[in-house]
This record gives C-alpha cells, structure tokens and sequence, in this order.
C-alpha cells in the first residue's frame, strides 16, 4: 500500500521543518545575547517547543551553533558562485563576490547570521574554541571561489602576478568589514558608496603595470 511511504514522507518533511525553526530561533537568539550567553533553553524558549524536544534534534548548544553557520554559508558560497560564474571580467566576479554578501543584508534572517558570524568568528578561531575547525573550513571555502578567480586572471595577464590566497584572505577580509560597518554602523555609519571605494582601491591594486 502507499500509506507508509507517505507517513514516512510526511514524517521526513515535519522534522525538516522542526529542524528549520529550531535554527531561525538560534539565529535570532545568537544575534541578541552572543554565543556565550546563550544556553539551550532559551532557544527552545524562542522556537516554543520544550527542551527536551530540542534535544532530539540537536545534542549540544555548539552543534546548533554550528549547523546555522554551516547552512548560511553553504548557501551565500552557492549564490556567489553562481553570480561569479555568470560574471565575464575579472572585476565583475569581485563585485559579485562582494555583492552577494551585501545583499544579503536585505534579509533580516540572514542579518541575524552575520551578526552571529562576526560575533564569534574571532574567538572561536583565535582562541581555538569547539568549531573553529568548521568555521576556517567555511571560510576557506569561501575564499577558495577568489582565488580560482584570481589565478585565471593572473594566468591571462589581466591582473598583475599576486599571491592569490593572501589576496583572496585581504578581500574576504574587506568584505567582512563592509558588513560589520552596516550592521553596526560605526564610524560615519553606512554609505552606499563604500562598497564603490572599496572596489576601486581593489582593482587599482590588481590592475597590471605595463
């Protein structure tokens, strides 16, 4: 008969579902309270399910911190490849890679992420906290699509001859930065114009000397 399949089925879709709103109340917890002030109940407190219901999804507060940096930057990585992809000069897949992560910012949920992410990536990197191999994978990951890029470009003369990896760190680096400026606004706060001075200085840099 089909009913089995279809229970089984249903069954997949609501833990799925569970899954998902279990991490959209830890991005959101995260982003208010910071890593370490967070304890595991007041995520299920915020995702209005009970504790021990958490816990059969998820072992640990680090395993949900994890998996939400795991699933947004699976997914900004799969936009931005794609966006370089269809990018035909150099200088276009650098401002889709920049791009991508600033349009992000669009999206509340994924404000929430960065907000995480840029919280807790220095000291779960630095100080070598549980994670930190997960997170410098995710960001090699990241810088990887550049320093593809930057190798072609190098390969065909367009730019002058770098070190694509310590290039690809300065960019991410730069991008992270962009980020942080809106989220907080520090200094003179946002300004739609920074994105632009950022990427002329990087072409400038780039650009071959004949």
């Amino acid at each position: 008969m089909a009913g089995p399949p279809l229970n089984g089925t249903k069954r997949k879709e609501e833990t799925e579902q569970r899954r998902s709103a279990i991490l959209d109340a830890a991005r959101t917890v995260f982003a208010r309270q910071g890593y370490a002030k967070t304890v595991v109940e007041d995520i299920a407190n915020q995702a209005g399910i009970a504790k021990g219901t958490l816990y059969l999804y998820f072992r640990s507060k680090e395993q949900i911190y994890l998996a939400t940096l795991m699933e947004n930057c699976t997914e900004v990585n799969r936009q931005s490849a794609a966006a370089m992809a269809a990018a035909k000069t150099w200088q276009e897949k650098l401002r889709a890679f920049i791009d991508v992560r600033l349009r992000s910012l669009d999206q509340p949920e994924q404000q929430d992420f960065f907000r995480v992410y840029l919280t807790e990536f220095r000291n779960v990197c630095m100080v070598q906290q549980a994670g930190a191999v997960e997170m410098s994978q995710m960001v090699q990951d990241s810088e990887t699509q550049l320093v593809q890029m930057l190798a072609v470009a190098i390969d065909r003369g367009e730019i002058r001859p770098v070190d694509p990896a310590l290039t690809a760190s300065v960019i991410s680096d730069l991008t992270r930065g962009l980020i942080e400026r809106r989220l907080r606004a520090w200094g003179r706060g946002a300004n739609p114009g920074d994105e632009e001075q950022v990427l002329d200085l990087l072409c400038r840099a780039l650009q071959r000397v004949n």
